[in-house]
């Protein structure tokens, strides 16, 4: 090898000098030392079982940036030493450059050539934070709060949301669709009076059981140095945790619904005493609120301790996505060592959507039966999958990446060092063509507002303010040594924000005859008060998306029965004849968009349940849940596959009920179908 353009460096142990260098580049890429000196700050920790090379191609954006050796016949015993140790000891000499880390690794020689090491660039305290995740076999888990864990009201957005939900029933026909938002106005009433009884008498009366407040302090809030104590009930078997924001403040009060199944999840994490998971918060919440809410979740500061609390709860403003890189930022972990758990996929940067596992919306108020309608609850599902998430990344890590990389020599290419494992390839990725678990839209948002909780927080008089709306951030440049410069963008939120204010009743009916119900796809949804409005005579032409009247939709309640794939012909093509093959036309993501699109038109919902496969071979297995009864099922080698197959069988199932449907009724009323105008769907028709 030519010694010709190796830059020698001298290599410095705090003030001692322990002898030179040469730095060799790797490739095309030059890289220098700040004016030719190896100022090693400190020694990296002693790992326990990881090899520093594996922790670091983990870990580090770039590959080896140089390699340094020593061309001299008399090299100093005091590199040699720390050759040695850094070696045995599996530990890196550290060179602090700014705010990186530059880890000079001790590598073993083929030809005997020591001192020789492979140096890497990563941010400053990232090596030390991951190093100890991976000896302790742990990774980080990042959670969302409003309709992911939580689902919180005060007073006012009860109020809001009892008022419209009054104005639609007083405007609608539909038997059916009547008693399904009288059952909601009830629950939303019933809960109205729990947080009012509470808020003006510091108790509760459950089942002829009066609960009293308990106060609770605060161990930090977003100040980070005020003690805080709030009157707080909890009633566990309802999955009930009454709170107040500002405990000088009544109108603070807040009633907040956890989901079901945390406690199962939060044991998990923290089951024997042993972290599987380092937990992080990231919500479109206002501060205070967002620890608090946290505060009700994990009582015993168990998954974050209370020095941790304000770095891993992370506020995002509204119109930016989330983004790892934030929660990250203080170089406590690396994206590739993390997965989120959101019922929102598009809120989060592109780069980090193949590391969330997307759970259906939590409306307890809308669907209550939602959680209970599988025999594994949603967050269970979610524990089962990070513990797969998990075992996948480990698996691999332990018994094949360090096998490798303990296999590589200083003198071997670089371009050869084996992948590091990546929480995303242990992930079903969601795919961008169908909305994730069929959770298209609710008929309003049940949890507050950032907005709302900001202002009454803020408060001084709390019935003579107005709500203020958050504003969108600008594009903001960010650097990172995971990546390029990258400008986070500032788009709406795929989610409301979380105590959103809803339109009043009056205006709302004002708009009823063309309104589509309120949709969970938009922030500016209800920052605008409306969803775009189309005319009476549009809607019922798209009425079920495919040219049928709205007096031909057959009552809901008469899908009962569960879909599958039938031999029996069960629609007809233009001229009349039948034609069984004509659902199968339909590409699988364009069955699940019409299914959605027939759910919406009829203002009701679409889940997709998994459950559990008998067949090996078809490992995802999902049933479709139309309006609350199971209308379809599909299994599949993968989610999407199964989801896919589910939504087709559905849409044959809800087919032959609404073509038994359209036979039950007259013989003139079947003459108004215009079987030569349909776009979607065809059906019988009477005449020849």
């Amino acid at each position: 090898m030519s010694r010709l353009g190796f830059n020698k460096s001298v290599v410095y142990h705090g003030e001692t000098c322990l002898g030179e260098l040469d730095v060799i580049p790797v490739g095309d890429k030059q890289f220098r030392f700040p004016n030719n000196e190896i100022r090693i700050h400190h020694i990296s920790p002693i790992s326990e079982r990881c090899s520093p090379l594996s922790v670091l191609l983990t870990i580090s954006s770039s590959s080896v940036r140089c390699k340094l050796e020593s061309f001299s016949s008399n090299v100093k015993q005091e590199l040699l030493a720390l050759h040695a140790s850094c070696f045995y000891d599996l530990k890196t000499a550290v060179v602090v450059i700014g705010d990186e880390e530059v880890h000079l690794v001790a590598m073993g020689s083929k030809f005997q050539r020591f001192p020789c090491f492979w140096c890497f660039v990563v941010p400053a305290q990232l090596y030390t934070a991951c190093l100890g995740m991976l000896n302790m076999r742990c990774l980080s888990i990042v959670f969302d709060l409003d309709e992911t864990l939580i689902v919180a009201n005060t007073m006012r957005s009860f109020e809001d949301r009892i008022d419209v939900l009054t104005g639609w029933i007083g405007q609608e026909s539909d038997p059916v669709r009547v008693a399904g938002m009288t059952s909601e106005l009830k629950r939303y009433v019933e809960d109205r009076a729990l947080l009012k009884h509470y808020a003006e008498n510091d108790a509760v009366t459950d089942n002829g059981q009066t609960y009293e407040v308990k106060m609770e302090e605060v161990p930090i809030n977003a100040a980070g140095n005020e003690r805080v104590v709030r009157p707080v009930i909890r009633l566990p078997e309802k999955n009930i945790v009454l709170t107040r924001i500002n405990p000088e403040i009544r109108d603070t009060s807040v009633l907040v619904r956890l989901r079901p199944a945390w406690e199962d999840l939060r044991s998990y994490l923290i089951a024997k005493g042993r972290k599987r998971f380092e937990v992080y918060i990231c919500t479109m919440a206002e501060r205070d609120y967002a620890l608090e809410m946290w505060r009700l979740l994990d009582p015993g500061t168990h998954l974050i301790t209370p020095k941790q609390l304000l770095n891993r709860v992370v506020c995002v403003k509204s119109g930016a996505r989330k983004s790892l890189l934030n929660v990250f930022k203080d170089g406590d972990c690396h994206p590739r060592m993390a997965m989120v758990i959101d019922d929102r996929l598009k809120v989060w940067e592109e780069k980090d959507q193949p590391r969330v596992h997307v759970v259906p919306a939590f409306t307890p108020y809308y669907a209550p039966q939602a959680e209970t309608a599988n025999a594994v609850p949603v967050l269970c599902v979610a524990r089962n999958v990070a513990c797969n998430v998990r075992a996948g990344f480990f698996k691999e890590f332990d018994e094949n990446f360090i096998r490798r990389v303990s296999e590589h020599h200083y003198e071997d290419e670089v371009l050869n060092l084996p992948s590091a494992p990546d929480v995303c390839s242990y992930l079903m990725p969601e795919d961008a063509s169908f909305v994730p678990n069929g959770n298209i839209s609710g008929p309003m948002v049940e949890g507050m507002n950032a907005s709302e909780v900001a202002h009454r927080l803020n408060q001084q008089d709390s019935r003579n303010a107005d709500l203020k709306s958050d504003r969108s951030q600008p594009l903001v440049p960010s650097t990172s040594i995971y990546g390029p410069p990258s400008f986070r963008s500032a788009i709406p939120s795929d989610k409301p924000s979380l105590l959103g204010p809803i339109q009043a009743p009056d205006l709302w009916n004002k708009q009823r005859a063309g309104f589509y119900p309120p949709s969970h796809a938009t922030a500016s949804s209800f920052s605008a008060g409306f969803r775009p409005l189309v005319s009476e005579a549009k809607r019922d032409e798209a009425f079920l998306g495919y040219g049928v009247p709205k007096k031909y939709l057959p009552q809901v309640g008469q899908l009962s029965d569960v879909g599958v794939a039938h031999n029996q012909p069960y629609l007809n093509n233009k001229r009349g004849s039948t034609d069984s093959g004509n659902i199968n036309s339909l590409q699988s993501s364009v069955s699940i968009e019409v299914l959605h699109e027939i759910a919406q038109r009829c203002g009701s919902k679409v889940e997709y349940r998994s459950v559990f496969s008998p067949n090996r071979e078809w490992r995802f297995s999902y049933e479709v849940l139309f309006t609350g009864e199971k209308v379809g099922l599909g299994m599949g080698k993968t989610r999407k596959d199964a989801q896919e197959q589910a939504a087709e069988n559905a849409l044959q199932s809800l087919a032959d009920k609404y073509v038994s449907y359209l036979i039950s009724r007259s013989k003139p009323e079947t003459k108004d179908l215009d079987t030569e105008s349909e776009n979607g769907f065809l059906w019988d028709s009477d005449s020849d």
